[in-house]
């Protein structure tokens, strides 16, 4: 029992201080071949067991074949070459440094087609272990774990280490070379056409950040008297609640990486803003407009290919937006006649326009899975496009000819290509 115990903790506390310190995308093969490189007087690990630590790891592996690589041990121009990595590698030492120089042993490297080999050595009582394939003379993949003298709990953490994710079929010789040649992602040609759809959660406030509270304090502090009263109507604000919620479906996409548009609908909730000190409001039990938005960005877009698992597409759009505004208001009492004020009560256009600007970037995880983090400006205005006539009350009439806004938001999305 307790040899038992002893082997669960050597195995805990190697996967708990295992580490990798680079990591490119490379294929996992089903039913593929590792060879097992060293040059260490005796291997920390069994080949045959290892392969079962790999399909405990990833059950969708199917059967891999697992053995020494002799072939590289007897090659000269290699086991110089292993050599150097043994006294050589270092955690956190970069893939490029590590690449094999002598174009004989690059093209031995090459001709690896779907076999993965994986060098071994001990350093400081820890296994270094290197990943290589078909792509190129560099290692794949480099990490550590704490040495054992438990070969089985070595190989489960290598496995662990390198071994997961959706394994693919064996190439054809024909598809090697294709995929032998094909160009590193930082340099892939750029899809063709990149869309993405998403469900965002925003904040609207009218006030704009760093900008003076005087520019806001007449808007922000009118309230509404009587159903209809402003100190000023030009803007929605002196009306409506400006600090809301949003939440916005949004679909878009992006040709060739630079220019793109993207559709989405908006809503938010604003209530009035009425005085309560008005005795005419005790008939009153709720008041707020729903406000539906609907509109296109463009936008420029750029892509930073940052690693093997995440792209980051900062854009700077342009916009045009419609908001349509339906009231929803009741009394406390339908049985009592509703007053004067209230039938008369003040009505807002059926719809206003406006521009709007935004900044912000995509975040896309595994090519397919993103967050969207923006922030924005939004004007709107009345549809009225001229002024009212002599005959007309004194007072302003105009509502919402001139509202500002700003927004940010977090945005869910999913992304996919075509190229």
């Amino acid at each position: 029992m307790k040899k038992i115990l002893l082997l669960i903790f050597a195995v805990c506390s190697v996967l708990q201080a295992q580490d990798v310190f680079f990591k490119e995308k490379y294929p996992l093969w089903k039913d593929g071949d590792i060879l097992i490189w060293t040059t260490d007087p005796k291997l920390p690990l069994k080949a045959n067991e290892f392969c079962l630590s790999v399909r405990r790891v990833n059950s969708d592996i199917g059967v891999p074949d697992c053995r020494v690589a002799g072939e590289w041990e007897r090659d000269s121009l290699a086991a110089l070459y292993a050599g150097w990595l043994t006294q050589n590698t270092e955690a956190g030492t970069p893939a490029d440094l590590l690449r094999a120089r002598n174009a004989t042993l690059a093209e031995k490297f090459y001709g690896l087609g779907d076999q993965i080999l994986l060098f071994v050595t001990e350093r400081n009582d820890s296994l270094f272990t290197l990943l290589f394939n078909e792509k190129a003379s560099v290692p794949q993949a480099g990490g550590f774990i704490p040495k054992t003298e438990n070969a089985v709990a070595n190989g489960d953490a290598i496995a662990k280490q390198f071994f997961k994710g959706t394994p693919q079929r064996r190439l054809s010789k024909e598809e090697r070379d294709q995929n032998r040649i094909a160009p590193d992602p930082y340099f892939a040609p750029v899809p063709r056409f990149h869309s993405w759809f998403g469900i965002a959660l925003g904040y609207s406030q009218a006030k704009i950040p760093f900008t003076p509270d005087s520019w806001y304090r007449n808007k922000l502090n009118s309230r509404v008297k009587n159903y209809r009263e402003t100190a000023d109507s030009l803007s929605l604000w002196n009306f409506l609640e400006d600090d809301v919620p949003l939440f916005t479906f949004y679909a878009g996409g992006t040709w060739f990486g630079i220019i793109g548009a993207e559709l989405f609908l908006r809503y938010s909730k604003h209530d009035v803003k009425i005085d309560t000190r008005d005795t005419i409001y005790k008939e009153l039990d709720h008041w707020y407009f729903n406000r539906y938005e609907v509109g296109l960005n463009v936008h420029v877009m750029h892509r930073f290919h940052t690693t093997s698992f995440l792209d980051i597409l900062p854009y700077a759009a342009l916009g045009f937006n419609y908001s349509f505004f339906a009231e929803n208001i009741g009394r406390k009492s339908s049985k009592t006649p509703a007053s004067n004020a209230y039938t008369r009560r003040i009505e807002l256009e059926d719809f206003y326009k406006g521009p709007l600007f935004s900044i912000g970037s995509h975040f896309v995880f595994l090519d397919h899975y993103g967050l969207d983090l923006r922030a924005g400006l939004v004007h709107r205005g009345d549809t009225q496009n001229s002024d009212s006539s002599v005959g007309e009350v004194a007072e302003t009439t105009l509502i919402g000819g001139s509202t500002f806004d700003c927004f940010i938001s977090l945005g869910l999305e999913y992304h996919f290509s075509i190229q």
